[in-house]
């Protein structure tokens, strides 16, 4: 969602509707911390630089 000309609203999502009921049940959820999310977009603004930079 953009929020202005340089900035975006980014939204990360799981789904775990295919994880058999016996891994759900012996994994806690979340199973990420929130220094994942800040790794994800990191990774996510490095890919929109590159691709910013082909023209793409």
């Amino acid at each position: 969602m953009p929020l202005r000309p340089s900035a975006t609203e980014v939204t990360l999502t799981y789904d775990w509707s295919a994880v058999p009921q016996s891994v759900r049940e012996y994994l806690e959820f979340p199973p990420f911390g929130p220094e994942h999310l800040t790794n994800s977009l990191a990774h996510l603004a490095e890919l929109a630089s590159v691709s910013g930079r082909n023209g793409a």
